[in-house]
């Protein structure tokens, strides 16, 4: 099976039709397998009802064990490129939704905003503004409130990811604090350190030109990018621990942060 990362930022997946064509196991009295289709409806008619259009949309299917029996279609993963005639979207990228559900019990139902990169499809996710629930007898009363309560935080969830962005790109790094930074998003778990080297020589020779300048925004591409190759439900996670700390770095924070090594212009 294709990448589940690289079929969501544009290779070939699955369509909504395959999605509402899988089959779904039977419920037991402790788990309630949501079949991937009603899980889509919940959340277009979460969107929906908030105003959210949905512009674009990607799926894959992952295979997982049902009873010691493999499924083609045990996991479902999704990207929904998203906009609202009141909230502005930045040139060069895109609000998203990434959405989750299995019948395998290894992943909970869940939803989280992010962004889509325009000029990379790179998937960029804030992990303070997502929402799940375990596959338990009370899911279809639980999930469906949940998935409402993220849904009126997405407006607040892109303003705040897109100020982030804009004083990421103000943010120059010298040498130092990126090396410096690498160790740290290792130490804190956002990604294994065998990706490290990676990065750094993404930051340093990007294959796209926009990410050419020594900005904490060119570094965070640099991160996306590579992280395509990492597990699709790894992401938001990784990319949580990241903005945590390049935050720090924006506000100077924490006795690690050398401010010789940041430059921030004042306009």
């Amino acid at each position: 099976m294709a990448n589940v990362s690289a079929v969501l930022i544009g290779g070939s997946g699955a369509t909504e039709e395959q999605v509402r064509a899988t089959v779904t196991p039977a419920e037991t009295r402790s788990h309630v397998p949501l079949p991937h289709g009603e899980f889509l409806d919940m959340v277009h008619s979460t969107l929906g009802g908030f105003g959210w259009d949905i512009t674009e949309q990607r799926f894959a299917l992952e295979r997982g064990k049902i009873d010691d029996v493999q499924h083609d279609t045990a996991r479902l993963f999704g990207v929904l490129k998203i906009q609202r005639g009141d909230v502005e979207i930045g040139e060069d990228y895109r609000l998203a939704i990434g959405i989750r559900n299995s019948h395998d019990k290894t992943l909970s139902a869940g939803m989280v905003a992010g962004l889509v990169v325009m000029v990379c499809s790179n998937l960029d996710f804030m992990g303070d503004f997502k929402t799940s629930h375990k596959h338990s007898v009370n899911v279809r009363d639980v999930l469906p409130s949940r998935l409402n309560g993220l849904a009126g935080e997405i407006g607040t969830a892109h303003t705040d990811h897109t100020r982030l962005i804009e004083s990421y790109k103000r943010t120059s790094l010298g040498d130092t604090v990126v090396h410096d930074l690498l160790v740290r998003l290792c130490d804190a778990r956002a990604f294994p350190w065998a990706y490290a080297p990676k990065i750094l020589k993404e930051y340093r020779n990007p294959r796209h030109e926009e990410f050419e300048q020594p900005t904490l925004w060119g570094f965070n591409n640099a991160t996306t990018e590579i992280l395509k190759d990492r597990n699709i439900r790894e992401l938001p996670t990784s990319m949580a621990r990241f903005h945590g700390l390049a935050r720090s770095l924006v506000d100077q924070e924490g006795t690690w942060v050398d401010r010789t090594q940041i430059t921030m212009p004042l306009n």
